[in-house]
């Protein structure tokens, strides 16, 4: 019976370990992304969504909040040292969520870009780049 009883209090506080680093990244976000105004902000499995208020997501748009609200926090080292482990992909959508890019490996991808110049950075966030559109 103790065996049963160990088992599931492991497995409560890997399941509250887990939601704690959501939580985290989240909260994170919703601190370094306020300038862009985001209307929700959401994690799912390894993915993480952000809608924008704006009927269209442009590519300056994308750019300054990859740049300005996503990667340059991890560059200065603003973040917990979790922040974005295991995340997968980061999307930008617009405000029907229908729209927007898709950023592969994000905190790998912002890493990588905080050894670059402004040039090569862009040229390498878009390769990690593809649009998103909803089915």
């Amino acid at each position: 019976m103790t065996a049963i009883k160990s088992l599931f209090l492991s497995t409560a506080l890997l399941v509250s370990f887990s939601a704690l680093a959501s939580d985290a990244d989240i909260s994170t976000l919703k601190k370094e992304l306020k300038i862009f105004q985001p209307t929700d902000i959401t994690k799912k499995n390894n993915d993480i969504t952000v809608v924008i208020p704006a009927k269209n997501i442009t590519r300056e748009a994308y750019e300054a909040l990859i740049t300005n609200g996503l990667c340059t926090p991890i560059w200065t080292k603003d973040t917990p040292s979790s922040f974005l482990n295991g995340i997968n992909t980061f999307t930008v959508v617009n405000q029907f969520k229908a729209f927007g890019y898709t950023l592969d490996s994000p905190l790998s991808t912002c890493k990588e870009m905080g050894n670059l110049m402004p040039e090569p950075a862009k040229v390498l966030m878009y390769s990690k780049t593809k649009s998103y559109t909803s089915s």
